[in-house]
């Protein structure tokens, strides 16, 4: 077993709304997940879920091999977490809180907070009241990754990053903490920041995973198809995989998953001419599935 969090049937609502229903998710230790959904499709529901911040209404959670209970505090320990607003207490000095942060966990690096403090040009005296935004999220970052997480959850993390930040952040300190061995969940609407960095793709849409695989396998098996006739002209009982069929000023793109020879074989049959394929970008894989 692999698996450094795995999720089991978890189900969230509010009110009459039901946000996860039945949910089911296993993370592989080192590796990149990047959580895709619509805004309000309950990603940061499920992550304040994983931080104990609210409870599930049914499901397990399992972390390193440990059911968690919502009371349990001492896993979150080995856990960092950096939302899109991060919280803090606006009379320290940004030092002063690291300092403080350090007490909670016990692989905290005083080095890397030093160094990711000055990667990111932070003034360590400055009271955090006198910070921007901006500075802030940096200041979440830093609190993150100096606590050396095992697991570290990503919340729409970026939007406020200055650009230089940001492609640091999603090219190189990505890369280089999970070469480490720290497992990252990134749960983002913003497609084209996960799009060179996940190993691992799950859409949720409707409160379930309408896809969970690894990334690169999908790409091996899913085709952008140019065809010369119309999408309603598509009778899907007889294509197996059209994901999603839409019209074109040449014609229509026909999404297909998973692609093989008797999918091809049907598809040429069915056309007019020579079919023209080539692998979707991920910002039309999950268009596909959730439109």
């Amino acid at each position: 077993m692999n698996d450094i969090l795995k999720l089991e049937n978890i189900s969230k609502g509010f009110g009459r709304k039901k946000v996860l229903r039945g949910l089911d998710l296993s993370l592989d230790k080192g590796r990149v997940c990047g959580l895709l959904g619509r805004n309000g499709e309950g990603k940061t529901t499920l992550i304040r879920i994983l931080m104990g911040i609210i409870p599930a209404d049914a499901g397990r959670i399992v972390y390193q091999g440990r059911p968690v209970a919502f009371a349990d505090a001492a896993y979150k320990r080995t856990i960092g977490y950096i939302a899109e607003d991060n919280i803090f207490y606006d009379r320290m000095t940004v030092r002063g809180l690291l300092r403080f942060n350090a007490s909670f966990f016990p692989s905290w690096s005083r080095q890397k907070a030093e160094d990711y403090l000055n990667r990111f040009g932070l003034p360590g005296r400055d009271r955090i009241r006198t910070l921007s935004r901006g500075q802030k999220l940096k200041l979440g970052l830093v609190a993150a990754l100096a606590a050396s997480p095992e697991l570290l959850l990503l919340d729409d993390p970026t939007s406020g990053l200055d650009v230089p930040t940001r492609h640091d952040f999603l090219r190189n300190i990505i890369h280089e903490i999970t070469e480490a061995g720290t497992t990252v969940l990134f749960a983002s609407h913003m497609v084209h920041e996960l799009e060179k960095v996940i190993d691992r793709l799950a859409i949720l849409h409707g409160g379930r995973l309408v896809l969970d695989v690894d990334y690169e396998d999908l790409r091996s098996k899913i085709k952008k198809v140019a065809w010369t006739g119309r999408a309603a002209e598509w009778d899907k009982s007889r294509i197996n995989g059209i994901v999603s069929a839409g019209d074109t000023a040449d014609g229509c793109e026909l999404i297909i998953y998973p692609w093989d020879e008797a999918v091809e074989k049907a598809l040429t049959a069915a056309g007019p001419g020579p079919l023209e394929t080539s692998v979707p970008s991920l910002e039309e894989i999950f268009t596909s599935f959730v439109g």
